[in-house]
């Protein structure tokens, strides 16, 4: 579908994952995370304007459904919409990770049963945390 076009405004973090299917990163911010040995990140430039002088470079990240809440967390599902494919399931409280799921290549994800739910791996988490990157919020939850 290629790139993500249109203007921007505004101040932007490391971060700008606002919306679900949004996932924008600093590219240097990109940089430094595959410099720490995070995998699997990957991108391409978002083709923003803006209309300040010296505007960030943004990435929009290609991020793939990869892993499941274990079953053991959620009742059964009900059927989806035979239109649109969607149910009425609502991500549980305390999730809980199906570790067999889980890959062992991308540290950052997302989840194949929630696809606006964004996981990451401890690595991730750390490096984050270890350069100060900015703009996300970070939960832990369980896996099994």
């Amino acid at each position: 579908m290629g790139p993500l076009v249109g203007t921007a405004e505004g101040t932007f973090g490391s971060f700008f994952l606002h919306s679900p299917g949004l996932n924008l990163i600093r590219r240097e911010a990109l940089e430094r995370l595959r410099a720490e040995g995070v995998r699997g990140l990957r991108g391409v430039r978002a083709e923003l304007v803006f209309q300040r002088p010296a505007p960030p470079e943004l990435v929009e990240l290609e991020l793939f459904p990869r892993g499941r809440l274990h079953p053991g967390c959620t009742p059964e599902r009900p059927p989806a919409c035979p239109k649109c494919g969607r149910d009425s399931f609502p991500f549980p409280d305390e999730p809980v990770l199906e570790g067999s799921s889980l890959p062992t290549d991308a540290d950052l994800f997302l989840l194949s049963d929630f696809e606006t739910i964004r996981i990451a791996t401890d690595r991730f988490v750390d490096a984050v945390r270890r350069l100060n990157l900015d703009d996300i919020h970070i939960r832990e939850v369980s896996v099994l």
